[in-house]
């Protein structure tokens, strides 16, 4: 599975991919009112699949605006407009981040209120002219601001961040690149000021600091990124040290504890992006002419947690899709970006998407090679049903006991079957009269019976709850079955109470680790029994005691248990009667026959997992809290599979395997 399809948590929020849509000037706005085109509303929609979108730049105030038909986000109607957008955005899955821009004295008095000058740190006429209503004219000279001027606008900004998110915003950007306001106040080329606003590099960056810090304030540094372009050049913008000037401005920017740092690409001789990575201490955007491939190679070396693209997804609506396929890409036409109307913005083609569902079958009881990866149609969702595109899934022991025919009996499965028993993904598409639940909602669910194993799958909407934003998809995919299976063969199965004693077999693997966590809030005396290179875990977990089984006899160690949670089988099982207080009771979710073989006097029962929604949604939230841990084993991709489900009979590792589609 390509990088590029991992989630990565940025501030609050967790992407389901790491592909960005770069913010990109279109001027599809009405000139007179800045308010966003209904265009705008499809347009934003089409693209949602990004893992995140940050919009074209939207000025603070009316003073911020220096191009035409380019929006606001000031006035009621401009406001409006952007719920619009902000809606279908969310409506398909995505997010959306709005991009604070102020032009300063990139702008022209025919945009301007009153035809006033442009404003500036300094009164530096820029080289060049600018694209007003009228053509191309030359820039002015701009006025310098004011000392009361320049905090006013650092409020202005944070005013604009707490509307963008009462708006539906998840997020907002600061523009600081391209020559515009902060940049201006940043460069010592436009900056000559002699307040606290200017001269030394720490007064000329105060100017970004605290337009952040404003930003921060009205909405939590989580929900706030920038965007830096060092020596882009564009809009006649010089500065004597540039080398320095990052880098003092990145080392304070790491202590704001930002959402992400987004830097483009210039044609500077000197490598930014590379020397600015491991300063910042957030995630990081890496923008600028890249493909599939390197973008892949960015993240895979670690120069970068996400990747941003621009004009592939000006022509690419479906951007995601057309990667995920390794689809041809549309060219985009240049001609058009700035033009007003549908022509070049919302008129790209889409493709769509494999009409095959690739899923890893049985086809007969047997070993590793029984389970084979075949193409199936796509499944259609009925009524009251989701389509759900599957990202990851978590392997389970009956996987290979399924597989090895060992439960037949008990699961009776018409050859060939889909194997897989929990999965994490996405909504795809929706049945009739499914209304809690939107396209792109990230969701898990334990199937209660087989077949997560695919690319996609059908499913009632009612058996999903929607994953946690701080939760990704590999670490919910791993728990459905685990947190489940421990939580009711405890309570439900075992009704262990406060004080009892409990004996857990096979601690460190994904029923176990619940089952220890669990047990240990309820306030039970916990044992248990695993390898010793995980014992430290395991008492991390929540045990009292942990027996290395590899080295002492667990029968030997201890009694009067009140209740054996069996995860193991086999002789350990068979030993695991001779442990048990008066009352002691086994649950065992591995052993099946137990029932047949309890000895006379005592008390054991088999176990499986029931579904349910509503101990699922609880038991996520818990986890993205940090009040549960969910122990991951590795990760494998599906041709990997059928080995990784021949291992998981050791059941050595700690925590769960998961397959990421």
């Amino acid at each position: 599975m390509s990088s590029l399809f991992t989630n990565l948590k940025i501030g609050r929020h967790t992407l389901r991919n790491r592909m960005v849509m770069a913010p990109m000037t279109r001027s599809r706005a009405d000139d007179d009112t800045g308010v966003p085109s209904p265009l705008a509303v499809t347009y934003y929609g089409q693209r949602a699949s990004a893992g995140l979108i940050i919009t074209e730049g939207v000025f603070p105030s009316a003073m911020g605006k220096g191009y035409v038909r380019t929006p606001g986000i000031i006035t009621e109607a401009q406001r409006a407009g952007w719920k619009k957008i902000v809606d279908e955005v969310h409506a398909h899955g995505g997010l959306i981040f709005l991009q604070l821009m102020h032009c300063g004295r990139i702008s022209h008095p025919s945009m301007l209120p009153d035809h006033a000058l442009p404003v500036a740190p300094s009164a530096i006429k820029p080289a060049g002219q600018v694209y007003s209503s009228a053509g191309l004219v030359d820039f002015v000279e701009p006025r310098a601001l004011e000392t009361a001027e320049v905090e006013a606008i650092i409020q202005e900004f944070g005013a604009a961040a707490r509307i963008a998110i009462e708006v539906g915003f998840d997020g907002v950007e600061l523009h600081a690149a391209s020559g515009y306001l902060p940049e201006q106040f940043l460069s010592s080329g436009t900056n000559h000021r002699t307040d606290r606003f200017g001269g030394s590099l720490a007064n000329r960056a105060a100017f970004i600091l605290e337009v952040l810090n404003a930003m921060t304030s009205a909405i939590g540094s989580d929900r706030v990124g920038i965007k830096i372009c060092p020596e882009m050049g564009f809009n006649d913008l010089k500065d004597a040290e540039p080398v320095q000037t990052y880098t003092y401005l990145v080392e304070k920017l790491s202590a704001l504890n930002l959402a992400y740092l987004h830097v483009a690409g210039s044609k500077a001789a000197f490598d930014y992006r590379s020397a600015l990575r491991p300063m910042f201490n957030g995630a990081y955007l890496f923008g600028g002419g890249q493909t599939k491939q390197t973008a892949e190679q960015r993240i895979a070396q670690g120069q970068a947690d996400a990747v941003v693209f621009g004009s592939a997804f000006i022509a690419n609506p479906d951007l995601p899709q057309r990667f995920l396929q390794d689809a041809p890409l549309n060219k985009p036409n240049p001609a058009l970006f700035y033009t007003p109307g549908a022509q070049g913005y919302i008129d790209y083609p889409s493709i769509d998407p494999v009409a095959t569902n690739r899923a890893l079958r049985i086809h007969s009881y047997g070993p590793a090679d029984a389970v084979q990866s075949d193409r199936l149609p796509m499944p259609v969702p009925g009524k009251g049903e989701v389509l759900v595109a599957v990202r990851a899934a978590g392997i389970n022991g009956l996987d290979w006991k399924i597989r090895d025919g060992l439960v037949r009996d008990v699961f009776r499965l018409p050859l060939p079957a889909t194997l897989g028993l929990e999965f994490a993904g996405e909504v795809a598409g929706l049945g009739a009269d499914v209304h809690n639940l939107n396209k792109g909602t990230r969701v898990m669910a334990a199937l209660g019976g087989i077949g997560a194993y695919s690319d996609y799958l059908v499913i009632a909407s009612e058996k999903l709850v929607p994953i946690p934003d701080e939760l990704d998809d590999v670490k919910a995919a791993a728990m459905p079955v685990a947190a489940l299976t421990a939580w009711q063969s405890l309570f439900e199965a075992g009704a262990l109470k406060r004080g009892e004693r409990v004996l857990i077999h096979g601690a460190a693997g994904a029923v176990g680790s619940f089952a220890v966590q669990f047990a240990h809030q309820t306030g039970a005396y916990v044992i248990a029994t695993a390898r010793g290179v995980n014992a430290d875990l395991v008492r991390s977990l929540g045990a009292d005691e942990v027996i290395d089984y590899q080295v002492s006899a667990f029968w030997d160690q201890v009694g009067d248990v009140d209740l054996v949670l069996d995860l193991v089988g086999g002789s350990t099982l068979a030993r695991s009667w001779n442990v048990l207080s008066a009352h002691g009771r086994i649950i065992s979710t591995a052993a099946p026959e137990i029932s047949a073989t309890v000895p006379a006097g005592k008390n054991g029962a088999w176990f499986a997992m029931r579904p349910d929604t509503r101990q699922l949604a609880e038991f996520a939230q818990q986890v993205a809290q940090g009040k549960l841990a969910v122990l991951v084993a590795d990760v494998v991709g599906p041709e990997q599979a059928a080995i990784a489900i021949e291992q998981n009979k050791i059941g050595h590792a700690a925590g769960k395997t998961v397959i990421r589609f």
